[in-house]
């Protein structure tokens, strides 16, 4: 893996809008001082109607993002897979790796770089340290709830999923938090890579049992290949 020895940049590519304030300072953070993150975004440069057409159809995947002025969207996968391919495209050549920056699973791409998806990582970071128990799974709309339900399943047959979005407010991941408390669960995935340190924190607090943040997962990942 003799691409990552001296590591310089870092490919971050939003399903959003770039710049990611909200989350990539909390990467850059654990990565330290060794590596810079250059970002990019699938709906960068696109209008509100741009994106309204990019909107799920009932039954589509969709995925919940944020745009650079702070509202949040909704999109279906399947409409901003070429634009995820082409921020890859534009990073990768200035990248030593790039990390898409959303929990979804998406189907290879092409890069001649080496593209992290969060989901991979997620799942294996659960398989590492489950040694049963009830898992907890948050995500952030209820159009995720039945795939999670089904995804995890191979882990816990009885997982518990609840919703709350990370661009909100508190309350939601309070309420969710609860719910999952409630339940019992002996370790929670956070599955959203808007989640920060600061709702780990709650939802660690409220819960009493571990959880993991895909953001801090990612850098730690890459911190440890660097």
């Amino acid at each position: 893996m003799r691409w990552f020895a001296h590591m310089r940049a870092i490919g971050a590519i939003t399903i959003g809008q770039a710049p990611r304030d909200d989350v990539v300072p909390e990467m850059e953070k654990l990565l330290g001082g060794g590596a810079r993150v250059l970002q990019a975004g699938a709906l960068d440069g696109l209008s509100r109607a741009d994106i309204a057409a990019l909107a799920p159809a009932d039954g589509e995947d969709a995925l919940i993002t944020r745009l650079t002025d702070g509202s949040d969207v909704i999109v279906a996968k399947r409409a901003i897979l070429g634009r995820l391919q082409a921020c890859l495209d534009r990073l990768a050549p200035e990248s030593e790796a790039c990390v898409v920056l959303c929990a979804g699973k998406f189907p290879p791409f092409r890069s001649p770089r080496p593209v992290l998806l969060p989901d991979r990582l997620i799942a294996a970071a659960v398989g590492a340290v489950w040694e049963g128990g009830r898992l907890g799974v948050i995500v952030p709309i209820p159009q995720q709830r039945a795939a999670a339900v089904a995804g995890w399943a191979y882990v816990d047959p009885q997982v518990a999923v609840t919703v709350a979005s990370p661009y909100q407010g508190a309350g939601g991941v309070m309420r969710a938090a609860e719910e999952l408390r409630r339940a019992g669960v002996t370790l929670t995935v956070m599955n959203c890579l808007g989640f920060t340190s600061a709702t780990k924190a709650v939802v660690r607090d409220v819960t009493g049992a571990p959880a993991l943040l895909p953001i801090s997962l990612i850098a730690r990942f890459l911190g440890e290949l660097a």
